[in-house]
């Protein structure tokens, strides 16, 4: 995944016809350093729709869009436009747009501060609708993997823990959950639906954990909203609230280009490990021997788009000092 100091929020709109496409632009800008993210995805324009292609972008100024109310750096895919060397019948080069988009974010970079922000504000809305969806659908596999060799009445910090689901199955499971997560609106309904439980607000990003304060700790799709500058520390925050000989399981979409779902009130932003391999290897720079990596699907998604989605799990035990 290419990164760069300064993060731009691309958000590339595509008809049914020219997804593919616009995945190829949106890898493409990603490997010069800016951050691409499809929008709206799954939505199925219609061809007029379809020839809007680069007006916004030949626009100096932040762009607007007549099916968007709030403006952003925006460019639309569409058959007018070429990804490759092609001049020919007046098409945008790819240098020529890639020189545009640039020119037209950097008066108004995004921060992965300000993503995170986003992300957040998004869960504290969508809070009700996403506990509908995913309260009661555990993912059995991966927690099994994690608790298998847990002893009983372990400390569990169940960082990212939204609604408080995975906390209510490690209690029922003898465990001593901790939940933490960086959305009120979460935490919210956790406290409701899973009482007993303790609930924290923080930021894996932000705030320091304690140090060699829990047993096990486990993270569910949370570094997936983590820019991936960001991600070394987040992960060495999470490792460090470990106790040595202590168990961390990680479950991670893979395998996606980032993006920005935007839908309604939902603005969420997802960043995606390449593989298993890239987890594995952050995870043993911080001392951790990996033990388990499991690969599994699912098409669940609040929106109910017709994605499916790979998850790895990997559950490693942080390495005691000699």
């Amino acid at each position: 995944m290419a990164t760069s100091p300064c993060v731009y929020q691309l958000m590339i709109r595509h008809a049914a016809t020219d997804a593919a496409g616009a995945r190829r632009l949106q890898r493409r800008l990603q490997q010069d350093g800016v951050r691409a993210a499809m929008l709206a995805i799954g939505d199925h324009w219609t061809g007029t729709s379809a020839r809007y292609s680069l007006r916004y972008a030949r626009d100096p100024t932040t762009a607007r869009t007549g099916h968007d109310a709030e403006a952003c750096d925006f460019v639309y895919l569409a058959p007018e436009c070429r990804t490759d060397a092609d001049t020919k019948g007046g098409h945008a080069t790819y240098a020529s747009l890639l020189q545009r988009l640039i020119a037209t974010a950097g008066g108004d970079t995004i921060s992965g501060s300000a993503l995170r922000r986003a992300t957040r504000l998004s869960y504290d809305a969508i809070a009700e609708q996403f506990t509908d969806i995913w309260f009661d659908t555990i993912p059995g596999d991966a927690l099994e993997l994690f608790v298998a060799s847990l002893p009983r009445r372990a400390s569990i910090l169940d960082a990212g823990c939204g609604p408080g689901h995975h906390a209510r199955f490690f209690k029922r499971a003898g465990f001593e959950p901790v939940g933490l997560d960086f959305s009120r609106g979460m935490l919210q309904i956790a406290g409701g639906k899973a009482p007993g439980i303790p609930f924290l607000h923080a930021d894996i990003v932000s705030d320091p954990l304690p140090p060699n304060a829990f047993d096990a700790v486990w993270s569910a799709v949370a570094l997936n909203h983590v820019p991936a500058e960001d991600a070394p520390g987040a992960l060495a925050n999470l490792v460090n609230t470990l106790r040595p000989g202590g168990r961390i399981g990680l479950n991670v979409q893979i395998g996606r280009p980032c993006e920005i779902v935007s839908r309604g009130e939902d603005k969420r932003f997802f960043e995606y490990p390449t593989d298993t391999q890239s987890i594995v290897s952050a995870l043993e720079g911080l001392d951790v021997h990996v033990d388990v990596v499991h690969v599994g699907t699912t098409d669940r998604n609040i929106h109910g788009l017709p994605l499916q989605m790979r998850f790895a799990t990997v559950v490693g035990t942080k390495v005691e000092p000699t």
